[in-house]
């Protein structure tokens, strides 16, 4: 006997709990959720919304499969403009992965032009949000700060008090990441410490941790850098994390005079690059900061 279809308010149970899993970066139990989701649903519109979120939370995981690669079409279909809104943003994140960054940046305008289309403020904010970090990470950093300014001005306008503190936390982050790297670091790290107050997201308090390495290593503070560097590292669960924090930890730890915590911190970070076999002494020999972007 076949699956017995459940009614649409069933699915959409399932599709929520799917989100929420997704959000808190449980990708497995995400998917097994989108799976069984899709395994019931009767209504094509539905199918189609539940096939996006279930690509969105596989390249958000670093996998693939036949809902990532349904996204163009999907797009091209654009069946309703929440569908096309959700489609063209997948494909943003997704290239942006890939350090594809002009094509992400080309999908992200498509998502932010339907977005303001529909008049949604949710989807805005998502969308300049999201350039911001694609201008980032192609290192223009001017137009990242821009994105992420008016994302703020846009977070601070939402009525759901809960999307509106997960908006803003997630955005002084961005931001204040951002105002590290042009130099304006006290407002940069002032930006960081409020994000983290509220963010919930365990990459993204990472990534923060990290960025207050970076910060006040710049303010010539070791001690502090040091401490904030160790948690992040302890927290990484991506290698570009690990390698980020080996790097801040062993520039804090030659700082400071600890040169074999320097050797260690650096030892970890050649792992990662085994075809450069003199790393280990250009970094005792150069500071590399100015050219590390945390992002990648």
């Amino acid at each position: 006997m076949g699956a017995t279809m459940l009614s649409a308010d069933q699915v959409e149970k399932l599709r929520q709990l799917a989100l929420t899993r997704a959000r808190s970066e449980q990708f497995d139990e995400a998917l097994v959720l989108y799976d069984e989701a899709l395994a019931l649903v009767a209504d094509d519109e539905q199918r189609e919304l539940i096939t996006i979120n279930k690509a969105d939370a596989l390249i958000a995981s670093g996998r693939s499969g036949p809902e990532v690669a349904s996204l163009p079409s999907i797009l091209m279909r654009r069946r309703n403009p929440h569908h096309t809104f959700l489609a063209a943003y997948a494909l943003m994140f997704q290239h942006r992965t890939e350090n594809n960054i002009r094509r992400a940046i080309v999908f992200g305008e498509t998502a932010l032009r339907t977005a303001r289309e529909s008049n949604e403020r949710w989807w805005i904010y998502a969308a300049v949000n999201d350039l911001g970090i694609c201008y980032e990470t192609d290192s223009q950093f001017a137009k990242a700060i821009e994105c992420h300014e008016q994302a703020l001005e846009l977070a601070a306008e939402l009525i759901d008090p809960s999307e509106r503190t997960l908006s803003e936390s997630i955005t002084l982050g961005n931001l204040g990441y951002n105002k590290l790297l042009v130099g304006e670091t006290n407002e940069g790290l002032a930006m960081i410490h409020r994000a983290l107050e509220s963010i919930e997201i365990p990459s993204s308090i990472c990534d923060l941790h990290i960025d207050l390495c970076y910060g006040y290593l710049e303010l010539k503070d070791h001690a502090r850098a040091r401490k904030y560097g160790e948690i992040g590292l302890q927290l990484s669960a991506e290698p570009r994390q690990v390698r980020n924090a080996h790097y801040l930890l062993g520039e804090a730890a030659y700082e400071m005079g600890d040169l074999e915590g320097a050797e260690y911190h650096f030892d970890e970070l050649t792992k990662f690059y085994p075809q450069f076999r003199n790393l280990k002494k250009l970094l005792f020999a150069i500071d590399l900061r100015s050219m590390v972007n945390l992002r990648l």
